[in-house]
């Protein structure tokens, strides 16, 4: 008790000089209301500048958890969806049920190394032959066709990209397979190019080209772009067209690798009817 006396009367004009700073605010913002109204936007906004960084931080890091539930959601309604369905039938003369068996699985992944740049453009995914993953295997993005896997390792695979000048794919417009290869000419990023179409097709820009049924690589409807030009010649019967590809492979940052559970039994077949 001495002491604290003693501290006290040592540092009276101190504590005096603190409770009259602390009285005087007190009077200032309390009793003063265009100092209050002041003192409580300036709080206010410090508040809420804070408040924010630590949104914008927390969601920073928790996107890449929600781009990969997003991709899981996906992938489950790929897999329930009747473009990736064989439909089975007990009885084909007399129909009494049918099953749904999946034909097509897919694995999320994501893209850790792209090319748009070059003429033989690849990108790298951070998932491989430990996930079932192997070459000639499709790959989509969320809109649409990304490319065909190339070669894989345990955890990682290359990807050939649909910008590739030995890419190669048969296009279907309006519902019609067009046995013509839609191809990458290395003139403008993300525009592929269909030669020799004839005039008596009709096709009009902004028609949707898609997947058909002439590859087991990728379930038919998948987008592959749209008609962005049609170029003409007086003196042909044919018009090429120019595809703007649905994926935008310089923000190319998750896929999914596209698996056929039944490949081998449909090629076996393939090759014996050949």
């Amino acid at each position: 008790m001495q002491r604290l006396l003693a501290f006290i009367e040592h540092n009276v004009h101190i504590i005096l000089f603190v409770v009259l700073q602390v009285v005087c605010g007190f009077l200032m913002f309390y009793l003063n209301p265009y100092q209050q109204a002041t003192f409580t936007h300036s709080a206010a906004t410090v508040t809420a500048s804070a408040n924010q960084l630590t949104a914008n931080v927390t969601g920073y890091l928790d996107l890449k958890d929600q781009n990969i539930k997003l991709q899981d959601q996906v992938a489950d309604q790929f897999r329930n969806s009747p473009e990736a369905v064989f439909h089975f039938l007990e009885d084909t003369l007399t129909i009494k049920d049918s099953n749904r068996v999946a034909l097509f699985d897919i694995v999320p992944v994501q893209v850790v190394y792209n090319t748009a740049n070059k003429g033989e453009n690849v990108f790298v995914i951070n998932k491989g032959s430990n996930h079932g993953i192997k070459r000639n295997m499709g790959v989509i993005s969320s809109e649409g066709v990304a490319g065909i896997v190339l070669t894989t390792s345990a955890r990682y695979s290359s990807v050939m990209s649909l910008l590739n000048l030995n890419f190669s794919l048969t296009p279907n417009i309006n519902g019609i397979d067009y046995y013509i290869p839609i191809k990458w000419e290395n003139k403008h990023v993300n525009i592929l190019r269909i030669k020799g179409i004839n005039k008596l097709e009709e096709i009009a820009v902004g028609d949707r080209v898609k997947t058909g049924s002439s590859t087991a690589l990728f379930p038919k409807g998948i987008h592959i772009g749209k008609v962005a030009r049609i170029t003409t010649k007086q003196s042909s019967q044919y018009f090429d067209l120019e595809i703007e590809t649905a994926t935008d492979f310089r923000k190319l940052n998750y896929a999914y690798v596209v698996i056929n559970k039944d490949i081998k039994s449909i090629k076996a077949l393939l090759e014996n009817v050949d």
